[in-house]
C-alpha cells in the first residue's frame, strides 16, 4: 500500500480540502479540526507540520507535528487538541486500546504505509528534521511504530471507561460502597447549591471563553503539580478553539450570570473524549462538587447513548479509577526518518 502525503500550511486559517470533512465523519475527534490545528501551531509559519494522508484520492489519515529543537531538527508528533491521543490518526477507528467497539487504526499494513509515506515526505520538505517522535502510542500500535533502531519510552498513562453498563444506576452498582456513596452524595450536593444553573449538552449559546481560560488555568495549577514530565500548558486560543468546535458536549455552571464551571468534552461516534476542565476553587466561593457531578453527566450521558465508552484523559488517575476508568498504559517513541 502506497499513500500519497499532502502538506498544509497550518498557518493558515482555512483548512485544506478534505480535512474537516475527514474529521466530521467520525474518523477523528474535533479536537482535529482545522480551527484547533491552526490554533496549536500558532502564528509562526514552519513551526508546525500539518499533512493529509490519501489513498486513492481519498482521505486516509491526518498528521500533526511541532517542529522543535535547536534548528528544528526534531518533528514531534502529538495530537494537536489532546496529549492522550496520536499525532497520527488513520480512518477506520481509534487505538485499539482506546476503542472498546473494535477501531481499525492498529490496522498495521496501513499504519506501516502511513509512517513510511509521512517520513519520506517530511525527508524532502523538512531536510534539517534528524528525528521524529511519535506521542501516545498505544500497545496494539507500538510494535509497527518501534523499530529496532528506536527509543521507547513509557509515557503517564490515560484513563479510559468501557461501556458494559445498561444503565446509569448499573454502572453506580459497580463502584466500592464509599465510592457509590460518595458520588451519589456529590451529585445531590451540586443539585441543591443555592443559585446554581447546571446544564449538559451540546455547548449553545454565548461562553465567557475569558473567564472559561481563567478558570481552567487556575484549575490545572492546582492539580497538575508534577515536575516531570512537565504538564501540558494549553494556550487561551488553543483552548478557546477547542471550546468552539462543533461536538463539543459540555458541562457548564454558573451563579448569578457567571461562570462558575465549565467541562469540555469532545463527542464521537464510539469514544467520546474528556477535554478542559476549570472551576472556581471552592476556597475561593465555588460550589463544591462540580468536578464529580460533571464525571457524572458525562458518563451517564455515555452509557444512555450507548456509546461504547469515555477517554478520560492524563490527570487524577487513582480518582478516575475509583469512577470506574481502567488505566491504560502508552508509549513514546523516538526514531529516524526512514
Amino acid at each position: 500500500m502506497e499513500l500519497e502525503v499532502a502538506f498544509a500550511d497550518a498557518a493558515r486559517a482555512e483548512p485544506p480540502p478534505g480535512w474537516d470533512d475527514f474529521v466530521d465523519k467520525g474518523a477523528a475527534h474535533p479536537v482535529w479540526r482545522w480551527s484547533v490545528v491552526h490554533a496549536a501551531a500558532g502564528p509562526r509559519r514552519g513551526a508546525a507540520v500539518a499533512a493529509l494522508l490519501r489513498d486513492g484520492g481519498e482521505v486516509a489519515g491526518l498528521v500533526y507535528a511541532r517542529l522543535t529543537g535547536p534548528g528544528r531538527t526534531l518533528a514531534d508528533v502529538g495530537c494537536p487538541g489532546s496529549s492522550s491521543m496520536p499525532g497520527l490518526v488513520l480512518r477506520g477507528g481509534l487505538p485499539g486500546a482506546l476503542d472498546p467497539a473494535g477501531g481499525a487504526a492498529g490496522d498495521g499494513p496501513l499504519l506501516a504505509a502511513a509512517l513510511a509515506a509521512f517520513e519520506a515526505a517530511l525527508r524532502k520538505e523538512h531536510r534539517r528534521v534528524r528525528a521524529v517522535a511519535y506521542r501516545s502510542v498505544y500497545a496494539g500500535e507500538l510494535p509497527v511504530v518501534a523499530g529496532r533502531l528506536s527509543l521507547v519510552g513509557r509515557g503517564l498513562p490515560v484513563t479510559m471507561f468501557t461501556n458494559t453498563f445498561e444503565d446509569y444506576e448499573r454502572y453506580l452498582a459497580g463502584l466500592s460502597q464509599s465510592r457509590r456513596a460518595s458520588q451519589r452524595r456529590q451529585v445531590k450536593l451540586v443539585a441543591r447549591e443555592p443559585g446554581l444553573e447546571s446544564s449538559f449538552g451540546p455547548l449553545t449559546g454565548p461562553v465567557d471563553l475569558d473567564r472559561f481560560n481563567a478558570l481552567a488555568d487556575t484549575t490545572s495549577g492546582r492539580h497538575e503539580t508534577r515536575r516531570w514530565p512537565r504538564p501540558r500548558r494549553l494556550s487561551h486560543s488553543l483552548r478557546s478553539a477547542m471550546a468552539t468546535v462543533p461536538g463539543v458536549l459540555a458541562a457548564r455552571y454558573e451563579r448569578a450570570g457567571q461562570l462558575v464551571g465549565l467541562g469540555i468534552n469532545f463527542d464521537h461516534p464510539s469514544v467520546p473524549l474528556a477535554g478542559p476542565w476549570g472551576a472556581l476553587d471552592p476556597h475561593e466561593g465555588g460550589p463544591r462538587g462540580l468536578w464529580f457531578d460533571q464525571h457524572a453527566r458525562i458518563l451517564r450521558w455515555a452509557i444512555e447513548s450507548g456509546r461504547a465508552g469515555v477517554i478520560g484523559g492524563k490527570g487524577l488517575v487513582e480518582l478516575k479509577a475509583e469512577l470506574g476508568y481502567d488505566i491504560v498504559p502508552q508509549w513514546l517513541v523516538l526514531r529516524r526518518p526512514r
